[in-house]
């Protein structure tokens, strides 16, 4: 591939005419202004971050809105404010298991005997 066929000169020109060197000129100005402005934009961390930031703020409150609404979906509408409170404290969950526990540690203990 040539240098004409891809686009991209590399300082010898064949033509000597004034306006496509000035057209070429322009080209390569437009081509140098659109690489200055990327690797700029890419050495911008803190916009980059901005962006970041912005995308994950976005996505959790999407993910959060479904969520929302799913809850809704399964609680027949009702915020949860208005559902009843569980039947069964969790205070009284931790009380039948560690005498579930104290019951087999004395019957594995009466075993060894």
């Amino acid at each position: 591939m040539t240098a004409a066929s891809n686009g991209h000169s590399n300082g010898n020109t064949t033509s000597s005419d004034p306006a496509v060197l000035r057209a070429e000129i322009r080209r390569t100005r437009a081509e140098l202004g659109e690489t200055v402005q990327l690797l700029a934009a890419k050495a911008d961390v803190k916009a980059r971050m901005k962006t970041s930031a912005s995308q994950a703020r976005d996505r959790f409150k999407s993910k959060a809105s479904t969520a929302a609404s799913r809850m809704r979906d399964t609680n027949g509408g009702r915020p949860a404010s208005q559902l009843r409170p569980n039947p069964v404290p969790v205070a009284t969950l931790i009380g039948v298991a560690a005498s579930a526990v104290a019951v087999i540690l004395l019957v594995m203990r009466r075993r060894r005997r």
